[in-house]
């Protein structure tokens, strides 16, 4: 019997910005790879039953600030479920939506939102857009790894207590004073990175398999892909980076 890795799509019809699709994509790319079946549900505003612990890997992609309360409203019962399932599961959250898992979402007109206290952050939405290039370093189940993307960035992030997904090389990053990119917290990647991030860094889409893989008490794949293509794509993309002049003034680590 073919193996069956199980997806949840989160907010599909409402949260479908730059195209961040294409980390599904990714995923379910990778899996095929390795000979397994993936199974891909939608979990919107009207879906009945909800148990995020029914799932191998869940993807929330970046969305509009407007629609944060009526998903947050949907996803409060389910708050410990999620708790949970990021301690050992992994989460991919992009973009905007990374607010929405805080604690505070602070609009430009000054009104607020309550977000799902999932992660410890605070968030403020922009006056202003800001976009550019991202390049990062992380480290996921257990692997060090250089990071490249882009970045739109429309709510700036206030870390708490949480540690960083990444530390920057260049780019804007949670709020474009400190060296600080997304949120890590178990096995959930809360990320600033588009791209989509999955596409441009297989490395990382490697690594999610890989745990899920473990969770699943499978073997772990050992036979790598061929990612020859992407790396000489990273390294063009470097040295482009490594040219640009950044007009942030970080002032803090932390």
């Amino acid at each position: 019997m073919e193996q069956t890795i199980k997806v949840g799509w989160l907010f599909n019809n409402m949260f479908n910005l730059h195209g961040d699709r294409g980390n599904l994509l990714a995923i379910q790319a990778e899996a095929k790879r390795r000979g397994y079946q993936v199974e891909v549900t939608q979990i919107n505003l009207d879906t009945e039953t909800f148990n995020p612990l029914d799932f191998d890997f869940l993807f929330c992609p970046p969305g509009e600030i407007e629609h944060f309360e009526a998903v947050a409203a949907y996803l409060e019962p389910h708050r410990n479920e999620l708790m949970a399932y990021i301690e050992t599961r992994p989460m991919l959250v992009t973009g905007t939506t990374v607010a929405l898992f805080g604690e505070t979402i602070k609009r430009d007109d000054q009104s607020e939102i309550i977000g799902l206290g999932i992660i410890e952050i605070e968030a403020r939405e922009n006056h202003a857009v800001y976009g550019d290039d991202l390049y990062y370093t992380c480290q996921y189940n257990g692997k060090e790894m250089e990071m490249i993307g882009s970045q739109i960035q429309m709510i700036d992030l206030d870390i708490k207590e949480e540690s960083p997904f990444g530390r920057l090389k260049y780019g804007y990053g949670n709020n474009g004073k400190t060296k600080f990119e997304g949120v890590i917290s178990g096995k959930g990647i809360f990320t600033n990175t588009l791209g989509p991030v999955l596409v441009c860094n297989p490395w990382l889409t490697e690594e999610i398999i890989n745990l899920i893989e473990v969770n699943k008490t499978w073997p772990v794949w050992d036979e790598h892909r061929d990612n020859s293509l992407e790396l000489k794509s990273q390294k063009s993309k470097m040295v482009h980076i490594n040219k640009k002049e950044t007009r942030l003034k970080r002032i803090s680590e932390r």
